[in-house]
């Protein structure tokens, strides 16, 4: 079944109607938005969700404070993920956010589960000074464990997941990745798993 995903991110001066991408995949297109100021997310994330978007993915600098007002404004069948990152990317990814503070941070990289991928030539690359951000297609865990470590050792100072990868796909990248840089992942709250109550909840308030 074919499920529609939108990813948001954050990068300076971004403007989200404008600055944004749609990928056509084997399992439903990934729309790809980027903002300027975290306050845009739940407009952006209405529109998607009213064009269609079943899963809505926040990136790491999108803090999870906003997962659920954006929750509140797509409505019970919409899941919200945020990223976030385990105890072993605590420090580099301290690191990574005082690099962007000092207003130079290292080379980002998204890596998007697309089942019809080839992992060494689905690339983009956005730049919204000081962040450059590349978008890397992978097919499947194993593809992007192996970007993920070349990208570390290569120098890239943050790695996040995108797309639907499993637990295990997750636990093989941070192994690869050997604490070269922090690996952010997609996570969702208890009440993505009850959306009856989520709904109420919202109504209520």
């Amino acid at each position: 079944m074919r499920i529609d995903k939108a990813l948001i991110y954050e990068a300076p001066g971004a403007d989200p109607s404008i600055d944004r991408s749609v990928l056509d995949t084997p399992d439903g297109k990934i729309t790809i938005v980027a903002l300027g100021d975290p306050m845009q997310a739940p407009g952006v994330a209405h529109e998607l969700a009213a064009r269609g978007a079943r899963l809505i993915e926040l990136c790491g600098g999108i803090s999870p404070a906003w997962r659920p007002r954006v929750a509140a404004v797509v409505g019970p069948d919409v899941k919200v993920s945020s990223v976030t990152f385990g105890i072993e990317s605590l420090q580099p990814a301290a690191a990574y956010n005082q690099a962007f503070i000092d207003g130079k941070p290292p080379l980002a990289a998204f890596i998007i589960l697309k089942r019809d991928a080839e992992a060494d030539q689905e690339r983009m690359v956005t730049v919204f000074p000081p962040l450059e951000t590349h978008f890397i297609r992978v097919p499947d865990g194993a593809a992007a464990a192996k970007v993920a470590a070349d990208l570390a050792q290569s120098g890239f100072g943050l790695i996040e997941l995108y797309g639907g990868f499993s637990s295990e796909d997750a636990a093989e990248i941070i192994r690869a990745v050997d604490g070269l840089a922090p690996v952010g992942i997609g996570s969702f709250a208890l009440d993505a798993l009850q959306p009856a109550q989520r709904a109420a909840t919202g109504r209520a308030a």
